[in-house]
């Protein structure tokens, strides 16, 4: 159920996300839970590690889960490091025969909760690159939210059942206090989507705010290889009249996932969709903002990997302000993006129209 009294805060890139995250984890005095899909052994991944094992000799229980295939990302797995400090670290669906015919299926939440008081969610995993200031040749841009209010129970409660399937352990994290006064009026829930009884929520929730979008659509995502019903759903809102504006990487860091890309271009462009391609570096950005109203943030991106296999963790919220923030740095990333020509996709040689078309056939593999 949607819970009224939030605060939902965007916060830049590792430069603005990281420092907070570490306040709340230097803060904390009780517990921390924090899921993610990749934790890089790098500058940055040190620094939580720092930062949580000080939080074990605090006395606060500490519990971390990440993605087995998330964290070969690094050369070197850092939950030896976090083990080392104290910290009680999981693996999500390790290549073990309990687990070995989920392999497919990977944890792609980004989640973090500080003595239920105040929690982090969005689609920024823990790396060095998302420090833009750092200027690292493989720079990510992402944007990442710092919550409050009553919705931290629901990203606690989705927490404790990823452990409890992960290692057989239940756990009780705190609950928001309901004395706590209300930092907003953003009124949220969580929205989680996986391969479970939860199947395709996050989906039928898309399309149904694109039917009931009456101006305007903005979308946000590293990568866009929606299926058909999608695809017929932004057409649909466009040929309403809707304003329907996608910005995507011009370059990915996935070479054949860009050819994917460009397959739908021309479907969704002839029936008045626009498409802006954004300059490096990638941006990892996950944001979806309709009429000036209602928002979705979180960890999944519109491809159907995403949308069908993974476990994510999104946050809905009806927040005018939250939606005015977003559409204005969705402005500001436009403002230097290229739009996509209908007649430049059309003119492609045809050789790179089979070659994109053939490769998004492996859509649902991506």
């Amino acid at each position: 159920p949607f819970v009224p009294g939030n605060s939902v805060e965007p916060l830049l890139n590792g430069d603005q996300a990281y420092p907070a995250m570490l306040g709340a984890i230097g803060k904390a005095q009780k517990s921390i839970a924090l899921s993610t899909y990749i934790f890089d052994s790098d500058a940055t991944g040190q620094q939580f590690v720092t930062a949580l094992s000080q939080a074990v000799r605090r006395g606060v229980a500490v519990y971390i889960l990440v993605d087995d295939v998330g964290l070969h990302y690094s050369p070197r797995a850092i939950d030896r490091d976090l083990v080392a400090g104290g910290v009680k670290v999981a693996r999500f669906i390790p290549p073990t025969l309990r687990f070995l015919r989920f392999f497919n299926l990977r944890n792609h939440r980004k989640i973090l909760v500080a003595d239920g008081m105040v929690g982090f969610i969005g689609g920024m995993n823990i790396r060095h690159g998302n420090v833009i200031a750092a200027a690292t040749q493989h720079a990510v841009q992402d944007i990442h939210f710092r919550v409050r209010g009553a919705v931290l129970d629901q990203l606690s409660a989705l927490f404790a059942e990823d452990w409890h399937f992960a290692t057989g352990t239940e756990i009780e994290l705190p609950q928001w206090k309901e004395d706590t006064p209300a930092p907003a009026a953003s009124a949220a829930r969580l929205v989680p989507d996986g391969p479970d009884h939860r199947s395709e929520t996050l989906q039928w929730l898309i399309l149904g705010a694109l039917a009931f979008s009456q101006r305007r659509i903005r979308i946000m995502t590293p990568y866009f290889i929606p299926n058909g019903q999608l695809v017929s759903a932004l057409a649909i809102a466009a040929m309403r009249g809707i304003d329907v504006e996608i910005l995507i990487p011009e370059k990915t860091n996935i070479q054949f996932v860009g050819w994917a890309m460009a397959a739908n271009f021309e479907r969704l462009m002839t029936h008045g969709v626009k498409i802006y391609l954004n300059p490096p570096p990638f941006d990892h950005s996950k944001v979806m903002v309709v009429d000036g109203n209602w928002v979705l943030v979180g960890s999944t991106n519109w491809d159907q990997r995403s949308l069908r296999l993974n476990f994510e963790a999104n946050l809905e919220c009806f927040d005018a302000s939250l939606a005015e923030a977003l559409e204005k740095y969705f402005d500001t990333k436009k403002a230097c993006s290229k739009a996509v020509s209908l007649a430049a996709v059309q003119a492609a040689p045809l050789w790179i129209r089979l070659r994109n078309n053939f490769v998004r056939l492996f859509g649902p593999y991506l």
